[in-house]
C-alpha cells in the first residue's frame, strides 16, 4: 500500500475502511510537496500526485503552519493511520 502525504490530500476521514495490504509505504514531500516533486523530475511523466498513492491524505488539515517538520510529520500520520485505519482491522 502506498500512502502519499500532502496539504492538498483528502482526509482520512473520507475513507470508510483500508485495503488489505502486507506492506506500507508512506511518502512525505519536501518543503514545496509531492506536487513540486513530479514537476522537476523530467523522469515522471505522471502530473497528478494523486494518482501515484493508494491513499492520497491531508493528515494535519488545521497545522496553520506552512510546512511540518519530517519528525513531527512521522508521528502526526502514524497516529492519524492508527486511529482512522489500523485499530479497525
Amino acid at each position: 500500500m502506498k500512502v502519499g502525504t500532502s496539504d492538498k490530500g483528502k482526509s482520512p476521514n473520507s475513507f470508510s475502511e483500508l485495503a488489505t495490504f502486507n506492506h506500507c509505504l508512506i511518502v512525505f514531500g519536501g518543503l514545496a510537496g509531492i506536487e513540486d516533486i513530479l514537476e522537476a523530475d523530467e523522469s515522471i511523466e505522471e502530473t497528478d500526485p494523486e494518482s501515484l498513492f493508494d491513499y492520497y491524505l491531508n493528515v494535519c488539515p488545521s497545522q496553520g503552519t506552512r510546512t511540518i517538520r519530517t519528525e513531527e510529520a512521522i508521528l502526526i500520520t502514524l497516529s492519524v493511520l492508527y486511529s482512522n485505519f489500523f485499530d479497525k482491522l
